[in-house]
């Protein structure tokens, strides 16, 4: 890298963290989200008294949980929603890179740029919510249709970017248990405190959409049917 690119870099990545620390130190809302992030405590403890894997019972009003999970030994934050939907149809829309940026409101770009079959290299540019950056990353991604997928981080902004969603069959079939996990690792200029609490904000919003979008989506087919006997 050279010495412009790299001053470019650290200057993004030190705006970041600043606007990010005005964001929590600085709101006047004493929310409880803005406690948990100004007291790395009250975080831990959070993490220690959550939930890993709720019971189906939970999960089956319609919202999504976020936990703090330690998966081969890193820290994932770990995201899970029931749609009403099945396990194939929602990886359909999980696959279908071409239109995910019309799914996911915080994906402001997703390209496929190579595609080996079950493996694919993807470049996706994020705009966090209440930032005001983008980042851009390369993705190798894994799949193993049509239960889950895994990725990581070949180049392009953050240190570290893992994650995977599995898709399991519940509800006698007709649902879908959706588990959305992430790790992501900023390097010295983007304290991972800041990162995790990003995620307990964005995970949850993203697997909304998800859920959203698939079920909207089964709902207008089926009028379509419906129309088409009709007639």
């Amino acid at each position: 890298m050279n010495s412009n690119l790299c001053c470019r870099v650290i200057a993004k990545l030190s705006r970041v963290t600043l606007v990010a620390g005005a964001l929590i130190f600085g709101s006047q809302t004493l929310s409880l989200q803005n406690a948990f992030i100004a007291n790395p405590f009250m975080v831990a403890a959070a993490a220690k008294t959550c939930v890993a894997q709720p019971p189906l019972a939970q999960l089956n009003n319609g919202k999504p949980t976020i936990c703090d999970e330690t998966i081969d030994g890193k820290i994932f934050c770990v995201s899970r929603i029931i749609v009403k939907a099945k396990l194939e149809k929602v990886w359909q829309v999980l696959t279908d890179y071409k239109h995910a940026v019309q799914v996911f409101p915080l994906l402001k770009k997703c390209e496929l740029l190579e595609n080996h079959g079950s493996t694919k290299i993807s470049r996706h540019e994020i705009a966090p919510s209440g930032l005001p950056e983008t980042y851009e990353y390369i993705l190798e991604v894994h799949e193993t249709a049509p239960t889950s997928m895994q990725w990581h981080r070949l180049s392009g902004d953050f240190k570290d970017v893992d994650g995977s969603w599995k898709l399991e069959p519940v509800n006698s079939g007709n649902d879908t248990l959706v588990t959305y996990a992430s790790h992501v690792t900023g390097g010295f200029f983007m304290p991972q405190i800041l990162i995790r609490h990003q995620a307990h904000i964005d995970m949850p919003s993203t697997l909304i959409a998800l859920k959203t979008h698939t079920e909207h989506s089964i709902q207008i087919a089926a009028g379509t049917r419906n129309s088409t006997a009709a007639e």
